[in-house]
């Protein structure tokens, strides 16, 4: 039996705070949750509070493209602490 293996890179990780645009063009800021590839391409849950995740279920799908930067140092912990746990 033989074995397919693809791989795929990105710039982003889970647990890696990012600005991005929403599907209404607004930035926000958000934790990486998890993703998937589909046709090559990169889609993110990224939490934006302790209660709401954009995902392909709440058609809130997030492409690469989308995603503007990386939040960094100190900045990144806050921000985490506040969209994670509330606080």
């Amino acid at each position: 039996m033989g074995k397919i293996i693809k791989e795929y890179e990105t710039e982003y990780n889970v647990g890696d705070v990012v600005i991005f645009e929403n599907n209404q063009r607004y930035l926000e800021v958000g934790v990486i949750e998890g993703y998937y590839v589909e046709d090559g391409n990169f889609w993110f849950n990224i939490r934006i509070s302790p209660k709401f995740v954009y995902t392909y279920t709440n058609a809130g799908d997030i492409a690469e493209w989308d995603i503007i930067g990386l939040v960094d140092s100190s900045l990144k912990e806050k921000c985490y602490k506040k969209i994670v746990n509330g606080n």
